[in-house]
């Protein structure tokens, strides 16, 4: 076996010099991309897994009718507004719990059971404040339609209704829904909170609540309406890619609806138990801090969410919906693929959920993944890309609808997490840098900044073995500071955590940040408490920072590849595999 300094020191000649680390193409996903050649085309093998659509409707009824839950919000009003699974991932055993608030005490209450029925619901109040749920979303519409001032508006067709930015206003202890009307022909807007407990909408200071504002001004694209899917959907699925009789990757795929994370933001579209040839590469890998700050704090700064699913255009014929057609996952035909608002800047879609798809990119053939997200006015585009050479690209890209918050400059900012466990659980960290022949090992927890000049990465090798993966940033992916160190983004917060794993294998801690409702920016450094990384289980958060002048262009096209400012995100690939 070779030494890990032999390994490091190869790495470094033989990769890290080269141009195609941290490429920020996403290839285009008209429906007519290029088809995989013959003896690239890999079989993908989709098989739902965890609980069906009918199992958590189940759960959320006999949650509901629970003596523990009936005792504390019998005489409210009140409704489900999020469900969760929570899995033990060593026994398998799945439970869950459903959210609930009651408008008319102003609090939540969340009750916990397992999911086949054989103990009691638990019940309890909670601290926690709800994001928005699609429900909610209906019911505010509801208060529109029979608003005496609106309602006629809205039924003749004068007046558009969106999603607004913040989702929830906390007035006077009251946890409001916040719903835009736009006139259809002046473009004026305002934004309203629906209140529940009183059953009527809440007009605001200036037509907007605070950190948001509704003006005649508009960019963005048009709004389809077509709505977003609500938190704690059926969502789990195995999927396998084999190619010539090889099992190139086996991984679990979580929609956004279902993913991890806190439960008023999410993660996005989570991969779990990731391995390629047969080797473990990711226990987990997903996004669970997505936020964006104004220049001057025009409107927000947002903490945005990631479980609300919006509309994005799949084939109309050949796809395969292995959990049925509203089950949130689609495999596309060979030859064709998805397309989001990023490349057509239409909002209109007819599919929810994740599409799978193959590609060719030049050089090999990837598997992608691939999910649009609503949050307010904005639109969020998340991929995983999967190349039969091993690499794995996680993309993310930035659009938004029609509103007055997007025609200043902003920042978007998104946060991986990425919890490595090379073919085993204990690895090791090293800092690459272009020019170095001897790589530094990180030792204990350390915040990393970003160097483009150097191409700072890090690689993380099996404890036991020569096998290894890096992570080089984007060109795309920005940073907070300045090559001498010197932050001057201190709300984008850092570039690289490197962390020891906390918690157990069935129950991960750190899995979020430290976000209490109103904190915005992110709030990773209080995990990083000196422990050791010496074979040590390693998670790596790595954030990417994507500058918006306007919305005045979504796209940028070279030869059917999507590339430059709009889609930020790393290059991962493996090493001696």
């Amino acid at each position: 076996m070779k030494s890990f300094t032999s390994l490091i020191i190869a790495v470094f000649l033989l990769g890290h010099t080269s141009s195609v680390f941290g490429s920020n193409e996403r290839y285009a996903s008209s429906g007519s991309g290029r088809k995989p050649s013959a003896n690239r085309t890999a079989n993908i093998t989709v098989v739902p897994v965890g609980p069906t659509q009918s199992e958590i409707d189940s759960a959320k009824i006999r949650a509901a009718s629970a003596p523990a839950v009936e005792r504390l919000l019998a005489g409210t009003n009140s409704r489900v507004v999020a469900f969760e699974v929570v899995e033990n991932e060593v026994t398998a055993a799945k439970r869950f719990k459903v959210y609930f608030y009651d408008y008319t005490n102003d609090r939540t209450i969340v009750a916990e059971g397992d999911l086949i029925g054989r103990e009691g619901i638990r019940a309890y109040e909670s601290t926690l404040i709800p994001g928005v749920s699609d429900s909610e979303i209906n019911a505010a519409k509801k208060l529109i339609a029979i608003d005496p001032l609106f309602g006629p508006r809205l039924q003749s067709g004068a007046l558009d209704v969106f999603e607004a930015m913040p989702p929830i206003t906390i007035l006077n202890g009251e946890r409001l829904i916040n719903i835009g009307l736009s006139d259809r022909s002046t473009g004026e807007s305002l934004i309203v909170g629906a209140s529940f407990k009183n059953s009527k909408l809440v007009r605001y200071a200036n037509n907007a609540p605070p950190m948001s504002r509704a003006t005649p001004e508009s960019c963005g694209i048009p709004s389809a309406n077509q709505g977003s899917s609500g938190s704690g959907l059926s969502g789990q699925y195995l999927l396998t890619v084999t190619q010539n009789g090889t099992t190139l990757w086996e991984m679990t795929v979580v929609r956004p609806s279902a993913s991890s994370g806190n439960v008023s933001e999410r993660s996005g579209i989570e991969v779990r138990n990731v391995r390629y040839k047969g080797k473990s590469v990711l226990k987990r890998g997903h996004a669970p801090i997505l936020n964006v700050k104004d220049q001057n704090d025009v409107c927000g700064p947002y903490r945005d969410w990631q479980y609300s699913e919006g509309y994005f255009q799949i084939p109309t014929t050949g796809v395969t919906f292995p959990n049925g057609q509203g089950g949130g996952i689609a495999v596309l035909p060979t030859g064709t693929s998805a397309s989001t608002v990023v490349e057509t800047r239409n909002d209109t879609g007819n599919f929810q959920g994740v599409a799978i798809y193959q590609q060719d990119i030049g050089n090999g053939n990837e598997v992608v993944l691939v999910t649009e997200m609503n949050a307010g006015w904005y639109r969020y585009i998340m991929e995983w890309r999967f190349g039969n050479d091993g690499t794995i690209r996680p993309r993310y890209g930035f659009g938004s609808i029609s509103n007055s918050c997007v025609c200043s400059q902003r920042t978007h900012h998104v946060y991986w997490r990425l919890d490595f466990d090379i073919v085993q659980p204990t690895n090791r960290v090293m800092r690459l840098e272009r020019g170095r022949r001897f790589l530094s090992p990180i030792t204990i927890e350390s915040l990393l900044f970003k160097n483009y000049a150097l191409n700072r990465g890090v690689l993380i090798q099996n404890s036991n073995g020569d096998e290894a993966y890096q992570l080089i940033p984007g060109t795309n992916d920005g940073a907070v500071a300045a090559v001498d160190g010197t932050v001057f983004d201190p709300f984008g917060a850092g570039d690289f955590w490197i962390m020891r794993f906390s918690g157990t294998s069935d129950a991960p801690a750190e899995i979020d940040d430290q976000n209490l409702f109103g904190t915005t920016s992110a709030q990773l450094s209080p995990w990083l408490n000196g422990e050791s990384l010496v074979n040590q289980d390693v998670v790596i958060w790595y954030a990417a920072h994507q500058v918006r002048i306007d919305d005045a262009s979504l796209t940028q096209w070279k030869e059917n590849i999507i590339a430059g400012e709009h889609v930020v995100g790393p290059d991962i690939r493996p090493i001696r595999w």
